[in-house]
């Protein structure tokens, strides 16, 4: 019989999982992709579309993002656009507030009309996050057995993630 060795098995060091760990690029810094490059950004929302259909399948929205390297502070000053594509409206972030603070991971960036444009297709690797900045809750309203609309009976701040 042979010896128990007191080392792991190569097939026990590939199962352990550690947390993901993401790098994030300041909006003025980020380079243009190619390839496979993806970028992790965080920013402000400053402007925001509703999501629209595009195709039997396909809905977008638009956002004006800025952070501390890309606000200049002055009216009409410069800024990045994040669009986002999805196959489901579900899928698609709805801004409820300017000032809001979202969490892009995975997103591609181009130039687009002198601007820097980063894309987040949601059906495939694209992943946000966002967060209000309002100090109340927003509330929330459910259909009512009678079919109208009316408050909820929670009173938590809701979550908006994908």
């Amino acid at each position: 019989m042979p010896a128990k060795s007191g080392k792991k098995s190569a097939a026990a060091k590939t199962t352990k999982k550690s947390g993901q760990k993401y790098e994030y690029t300041d909006l003025a810094k980020a380079p243009l992709s190619t390839g496979l490059a993806t970028h992790n950004v965080y920013g402000v929302i400053i402007d925001a579309t509703f999501p629209y259909k595009t195709t039997k399948d396909l809905y977008v929205l638009s956002l004006k993002i800025v952070d501390q390297s890309l606000n200049t502070g002055s009216k009409g000053g410069d800024f990045a656009t994040v669009t986002f594509y999805a196959t489901a409206f579900e899928d698609l972030p709805i801004v409820l507030r300017i000032g809001d603070v979202i969490r892009v991971h995975r997103a591609t960036m181009r130039m687009w009309q002198g601007h820097r444009q980063f894309n987040v297709a949601t059906q495939w690797t694209g992943s946000w996050t966002a967060w209000s900045t309002d100090k109340e809750p927003a509330e929330e309203h459910t259909k009512q057995d009678n079919g109208t609309m009316g408050p909820a009976t929670s009173r938590q701040k809701p979550t908006i993630e994908k």
